[in-house]
């Protein structure tokens, strides 16, 4: 139903901490969400239709930090844990076990 956009940047020092949502079944602006944990840019992204997860990403140097947030009611992410190796720009999936 919505599709989540995280962080971003401005410039090599200017780091977006900003989550953005849109409903994807209309058309129209984005809409804010709440707040990453921390400001980055090039976050993987997946999600389960109940959570949306963002992982790495850079801050200056590669980060390892990993949010969510529950995606049915915008809010701030919380932490979920961390990466065994920090990183960015790159790909994420998730699915369900059968």
């Amino acid at each position: 139903t919505y599709g989540l956009f995280n962080g971003g940047s401005t410039s090599s020092v200017n780091y977006s901490n900003v989550i953005q949502y849109i409903t994807i079944a209309s058309t129209g602006n984005a809409t804010d969400f709440g707040d990453l944990s921390v400001a980055r840019n090039g976050a993987y992204g997946c999600g389960d239709g109940t959570y949306g997860i963002f992982g790495g990403g850079y801050t200056g140097s590669h980060s390892n930090v990993v949010d969510r947030v529950t995606v049915a009611t915008t809010g701030n992410a919380t932490d979920h844990g961390d990466l065994t190796v920090a990183g960015g720009h790159a790909a994420a999936v998730s699915g369900n076990a059968s």
